[in-house]
């Protein structure tokens, strides 16, 4: 017969290459990652190259929309040059454009353009593709609200490009990313192949180590491995510690054999050599009985020794499993009932107290049912020919109960400690091998279980087996049943630059929301709240920081003193109030005229900016020492307001001259300027903050609000969270409270704020106002460029125009 086997060389050829095969892995990873990534990269070429466009589109809209304007014969355009230089910027596509009243004229430009469907006009640019004689164009479609002779109305403006450059432009930033990544992808993989020869080294070491040893030698492998392979490192020290403890085991367990064997035998031997030399009959029948007795103990020492070593042979955890206990109570007692030696015994089974599902521990079936007939075995062993063996099985919320009583002797408490020792039997007249109680111990060690030893109710001895419960075990693995330690009561500082009754139904419905946290609020001037900022006293730093002079909150937080804050995109505010996700607008405050109806009609109103001027330059002699305003140097929003005002062309710093030779008065803050108008000191009030005004014009029926047609400043209160906060957790949900529905919601209802986002059916006249005029207010968007008149050398240049335009230069 011819038998085969496996040589060193043909187990070689027959074996595969680790490196090979993670290299190949790795090469097909790459390939399905490039593949992956390419077409990840050409939405994002497309989206790179429609964006970059886009802003070339957006840019001459908007220059064009601003030098629209209104004549006697209604809207007309100023083309300015400038749109066509940003169109230029790009030096293939062709260009079309069209100004047109809605539904009503074109004004100039390609009238036949292709309409984007049902898309109408908004302040905001909306861009479309569409097919315009052939070509593909990309549009904008941009417009505002004027007024014009026949009433308020819309002017948009329709500009679009062909898109060959944007396609090329999408065709290069793909082919460039692409032939980056496949350099990369071969360089990769030869670093992987590097990294791979380097990290199997340790593998290589460890097999000659092993390699090298003898049989007998089972130290641990040393050294510190990667990480990588620690766990391969720590499974071979582990199995070499389990190998070990089992040799330690076998070679106890062959010795405790070996010696109670030859002891048992010892003793059989004896009595067969008595009962063989004697002479009477009734002696020799007594030396066999002893020898028959002997024997039984053996059998019964042997099937206790074997016993013994599966037990502890079963006990690694890592073999345990959900095992439910009632059942396999169940099968023993059914076993034990059918051994003639229970005949006398009386066996009962309590588990009244135990609720469905809760006897599921991690444990050894085998394990647990050889402790469970030990138990019964001793209970009939040491106890009268009568008795009375009782099982319960009950559980609580973490535990399960195994007791087994009878009604013996039991064990006295001095012999309790040494009770579970191997070998060690307590009773002359029923003694045994002595390892019944030392295999319960075993299986309890072995599940992590409590052995407890005690007397019955019966009157004998009660051992009872404690497991933990299996859904227990699983829950405070994760973590589930950590109770939380109770959060104790938080004070939230918010320094802020806004009146405190204001914010006080804000604050209120946060502390309600919260019950754990209360607010402390600390009202300053907006150049002061500034100054505690950028120079902090020793005192607790604010948690948040809310101001009205947008600017000097941007210089704050380009500094780098704000938390980044996640805000959900429900409660996201508009791009033009958000910056860094540090910086938050959650109001929308436009710059207002506010008149003493007294003095000026509603009808001689100026309707912009340059009408304004003219209006004061006709009515010097009226108005003399008569109009107020911010003073900016003491008002951050009042600076703010005239910096912005000059970004709006010439006819704003002709307005500061005309105000200023007519006796323009300066206030520190609106309530101010309104008791002066109250007082009849002033006429009118020039950049008022129109959440404040619209407040105090409610309780007067002689102040009114005026708005521009030409633009509206508006400004956003804002807010962020410091570094140096102390309670940044609730700070960031204070802010995210103000920018939800809830807290806009209060701001429009419950506040003389005005809320950033609109909300339905607006209550107060000034919402109303706003909605109807949205197209003409101009937000201060939260950019670095709030920055430009922050800079000393330029913010001391527009202070000195300023005091000149007023008189106030020496």
């Amino acid at each position: 017969m011819d038998t085969w086997r496996i040589s060193p060389m043909m187990n070689e050829r027959q074996s595969h290459s680790l490196q090979r095969r993670l290299l190949a892995t790795m090469a097909v990873g790459f390939a399905l990652l490039l593949v992956l990534i390419s077409a990840l990269l050409w939405t994002y070429a497309q989206a790179a190259a429609n964006r970059t466009q886009d802003l070339l589109l957006a840019g001459a809209a908007l220059a064009i929309l601003d030098r629209v304007s209104v004549r006697t014969n209604g809207a007309t355009v100023d083309l300015p040059n400038s749109a066509m230089d940003i169109l230029s910027l790009n030096p293939v596509d062709r260009v079309k454009y069209r100004v047109f009243v809605p539904g009503q004229r074109e004004i100039t430009g390609t009238r036949d353009l292709p309409a984007a469907g049902d898309l109408t006009p908004s302040i905001e640019p909306v861009f479309y593709d569409s097919v315009y004689r052939g070509s593909v164009f990309r549009f904008v479609l941009q417009g505002r609200q004027i007024n014009t002779p026949e009433g308020r109305t819309w002017v948009a403006v329709q500009v679009g490009q062909t898109v060959e450059q944007r396609t090329a432009q999408q065709r290069s930033f793909f082919t460039t990313g692409l032939a980056g990544l496949a350099v990369l992808s071969l360089i990769g993989l030869g670093f992987v192949w590097v990294a791979i020869r380097t990290s199997l080294a340790p593998l290589r070491q460890i097999a000659l180590d092993l390699a090298r040893r003898e049989p007998g030698d089972l130290a641990l492998v040393e050294g510190v491995p990667p990480r990588e392979i620690k766990g391969l490192f720590d499974a071979i020290n582990g199995f070499i510690i389990r190998l070990r403890r089992s040799r330690t085991l076998t070679e106890t367990f062959i010795a405790d054999v070996a010696h109670q064997t030859r002891t048992s035998l010892s003793a059989m031997q004896g009595h067969l050599s008595l009962a063989a030399d004697a002479k009477d009959p009734n002696q020799m029948r007594t030396r066999l009985i002893k020898a028959d007795r002997q024997a039984q103990r053996t059998v019964r020492l042997t099937n206790q020794l074997l016993a013994n070593a599966m037990v502890i042979h079963r006990s690694d955890k890592a073999s345990l499993q959900p095992l439910a206990l009632k059942p396999l109570v169940r099968d023993i007692l059914g076993e034990s009932l059918r051994d003639s030696q229970m005949r006398a015994v009386s066996l009962s089974f309590n588990d009244d107290d135990l609720a469905v599902g809760t006897d599921v521990i991690a444990g050894d079936e085998v394990s647990i049912g050889e402790a469970l007939r030990n138990l019964i075995e001793n209970a009939v062993r040491h106890g009268p020919v009568d008795n009375t063996v009782m099982i319960t099985l009950a559980s609580d919320e973490s535990r399960v109960r195994l007791s087994v009583e009878d009604a013996g002797p039991g064990i006295a408490e001095t012999d309790m400690a040494r009770a579970t020792d191997r070998f060690t039997s307590l009773s002359d007249y029923t003694k045994g091998s002595g390892l019944g109680l030392s295999i319960v111990k075993a299986v309890a060690e072995g599940h992590g279980a409590d052995l407890k030893l005690g007397r019955s109710s019966l009157g004998g001895l009660n051992v009872t087996l404690i497991f933990q419960r299996l859904a227990v075990l699983v829950l405070l693995l994760a973590g589930v049943l950590v109770e939380p330690e109770p959060a104790a009561a938080q004070t939230l500082l918010i320094h802020s630059a806004t009146d405190p009754p204001a914010m006080r139904p804000l604050v209120e419905s946060f502390e309600n929301r919260n019950p754990g946290v209360k607010v402390n609020y600390v009202e300053f001037q907006t150049l002061s709240l500034y100054q505690s900022v950028l120079q902090p006293d020793t005192a607790r730093q604010p948690d948040v920081v809310i101001s009205s002079a947008m600017d000097l909150q941007v210089d704050l937080v380009n500094r780098g003193l704000a938390r980044r804050i996640k805000v959900t995109p429900e409660n996201a505010p508009p791009d033009w109030a958000v910056w860094r996700s540090e910086l938050f607008g959650f109001t929308f405050e436009p710059a207002v005229v506010v008149y003493d109806r007294r003095e000026i009609s509603s009808e001689e109103l100026p309707l912009s900016h340059r009408d304004l001027a003219s209006f004061v330059r006709s009515n010097e002699d009226r108005f003399r020492g008569r109009i107020g305003t911010y003073n900016i140097r003491q008002a951050g929003i009042g600076y703010l307001y005239a910096t912005q005002d000059s970004l709006q062309g010439p006819q704003a710093l002709r307005l500061f001259e005309v105000l200023g030779r007519a006796g323009l008065r300066t206030f520190c803050c609106t309530a101010d300027m309104v008791a002066a108008m109250s007082n009849g000191e002033i006429a009118f009030v020039f950049n008022a903050i129109g959440s404040y005004a619209s407040h105090y014009a409610a309780e007067s029926p002689y102040l009114g609000l005026h708005f521009f047609d030409d633009y509206n400043l508006v400004m956003s209160r804002t807010a962020f969270v410091p570094k140096t906060s102390t309670n940044p957790v609730v700070a960031a949900q204070f802010i995210r409270f103000l920018l939800s529905e809830e807290g806009q919601r209060i701001i429009s209802e419950q506040t003389p704020l005005l809320p950033l986002l609109p909300v339905a059916n607006p209550k107060s006249a000034i919402e109303r106002e706003i909605e109807n005029r949205r197209g003409t207010f101009l937000p201060i968007r939260l950019t670095p460029g709030l920055l430009t008149f922050l800079d000393d050398l330029k913010k001391q240049d527009f202070l000195s125009g300023w005091d000149m335009s007023l008189g106030y230069a020496p």
